[in-house]
């Protein structure tokens, strides 16, 4: 999959296509009218497509210094003060932790601090980014990107990169950036014109420059003040017609150093990159950084704010929208593939079933048109032995229904206290209870009660009854009088459920003893005030099954 990448310099800025392991330059841009226009031109074919933009200008800033150790939100809290202090009125600043610090006692955190001081160059290219609506994955710096290029390089725990840079300006002819690195981690850069590529002379400038430097990370303390483990570790990457003038070099003691020259070219070869397009020729060793931009990961933008990437983020939650919508898709695909296959496989079996219920129907209408020969039994009498197995298993009736409908009323009347329950099924209650009590109330009131909650003419062949014979007793027992309230309470209390118990019949209740009544001075006391009730509750058989 190919990237499209902005390379932007003082300068210019130059579209570059990656794929791969192939770079190819595109197009070219002059900061201008005419270069905007031509760039709006240039988004405009391809609005869909993201865009890695990497900067490298003299305007970006780089502080390093040690913070506390600290970690999670405290250590980005730091890093966000520590960037607004350093470096105000900018929104393009990037702080990193890059380790630990283990010369020092109290170990602190070595961080790198970086902005670009001067971001009006980037405006009017990110103006027209925005307008188009193009995704932008991150703005880059090309020095920090460079951290990537050191493992192709030699390796030292103190590293002064030297590279040629395009042209910066229209003064010169080319770029020279130096990038000072400590256990592979930027620390320092700077970008200056070269305004010669005579061979001798390039080589003695570059020479030159890199003593400069050098006086300047010392006075900075960058590099040990005790003297260097080893000579400062310094990698020259240069054009093949620039080499020569490293040959020789009478004017300078390179004792000191510990001097890697390196062709460009080879070092692309190494990396397995290949460069296309007769205008990328400018970017020299820069092709090496961009491919490495292009055949990496998405990572962390160093200078890019929400705003500028916005149109990314979006294009990221349609994708995750789009995948979720394809695994939905996917999904119901497969369940609507195994409902149809179980369908089928119901249809062969309703085929089954239909060709067997037709082959059954077919043997008995033959049996129907023979006679029958020897059977004992007539249709009349089969009719019966149903009749009779259908009441028998009506008949097997739980009490449970029952005494829970009768626990009920029960709760509403704690004196009320039940010594000997009797249940039973029947079509009248002789048949259900095994002695037949009469009430000295059924003359009287009685029949009233029959006759509010009647059981009605009782079908054998249809009806049956559930009974239950409460036997009881008032207690605790405060006297005749209260005793007999309580239990014509409780009495209502069951009549005023008729859907549940069809007939209240009261055997026998609480009444003053005649005995005691009109006797004077001491009596008998007694605490019993019983009572028998039956419940009875009016039952269907189950209807014949068709």
């Amino acid at each position: 999959m190919s990237k499209r990448i902005l390379y932007l310099s003082d300068y210019e800025l130059r579209a570059l296509q990656a794929k791969g392991k192939t770079l190819t330059e595109v197009q070219q841009f002059q900061i201008s009218r005419n270069g905007e226009t031509e760039f709006a031109n240039y988004l405009s074919r391809a609005p869909k497509t993201p865009i890695h933009w990497l900067v490298d200008t003299t305007g970006e800033e780089y502080h390093a210094t040690l913070v506390p150790h600290v970690l999670g939100l405290d250590r980005r809290n730091l890093v966000a003060q520590r960037k607004k202090r350093l470096f105000e009125g900018t929104p393009y600043t990037y702080g990193v932790i890059q380790g630990r610090e283990t010369q020092e006692q109290r170990k602190n955190d070595r961080a790198l601090f970086t902005a670009l001081t001067n971001s009006d160059f980037l405006q009017p290219w990110l103006n027209l980014i925005i307008a188009h609506k193009v995704p932008l994955v991150g703005i880059y710096s090309l020095p920090l990107k460079s951290e990537h290029l050191l493992k192709y390089l030699p390796k030292a725990p103190y590293t002064l990169l030297v590279a040629q840079a395009p042209q910066i300006n229209s003064h010169s002819l080319a770029g020279l950036r130096q990038s000072f690195f400590i256990n592979q981690k930027l620390q320092y850069s700077r970008l200056i014109s070269l305004n010669t590529l005579n061979p001798q002379e390039y080589a003695e400038y570059v020479l030159e420059q890199i003593t400069l430097i050098q006086r300047h990370l010392e006075r900075e303390r960058m590099l040990p003040q005790t003297g260097l483990p080893e000579p400062l570790s310094v990698v020259i990457l240069t054009d093949t017609p620039l080499l020569s003038g490293f040959d020789t070099l009478p004017n300078y003691d390179t004792t000191a150093l510990n001097l890697h020259i390196l062709d460009s070219r080879e070092v692309a070869h190494k990396i397995g990159l290949n460069g296309k397009g007769k205008k990328g020729k400018g970017l020299g060793n820069r092709r090496i950084g961009l491919r490495e931009m292009g055949s990496r990961k998405p990572e962390r933008a160093h200078y890019a704010t929400t705003a500028d990437i916005r149109y990314f983020l979006y294009r990221k939650v349609r994708q995750a929208i789009y995948f979720t919508s394809v695994l939905l898709l996917s999904g119901a695909t497969a369940a609507s593939w195994v409902t149809l296959e179980k369908t089928a496989k119901l249809q062969q079996q309703s085929q089954k079933n239909a060709s067997e219920i037709a082959k059954r129907q077919a043997k008995l209408e033959q049996l129907r048109k023979q006679e029958p020969k020897g059977l004992p039994l007539d249709i009349e009498l089969l009719s019966s032995v149903v009749n009779v197995g259908r009441r028998l298993k009506a008949r097997h009736l739980s009490p449970r229904p029952a005494w829970v409908k009768l626990s009920h009323v029960l709760n509403r009347h704690p004196n009320v206290f039940i010594e000997r329950l009797e249940w039973g099924i029947g079509h009248v209650a002789t048949e259900i209870f095994q002695s037949d009590l009469k009430s000295p109330l059924e003359k009287n009131d009685n029949d009233t009660e029959d006759s509010e909650n009647p059981l009605g003419k009782i079908d054998p062949a249809k009806n049956f009854i559930e009974g239950m014979r409460l036997h009881g007793k008032i207690h605790p027992f405060k006297g005749y009088r209260k005793a007999l309230q309580s239990f014509k309470q409780f009495v209502k209390d069951l009549r005023k459920q008729p859907k549940d118990f069809c007939k209240i019949k009261v055997l026998l209740a609480p009444s003053i003893p005649t005995k005691l009544q009109g006797k004077i001075g001491t009596t008998q006391k007694t605490d019993k005030a019983p009572f028998i009730i039956d419940i009875l509750i009016k039952h269907r058989y189950a209807k014949k099954p068709s």
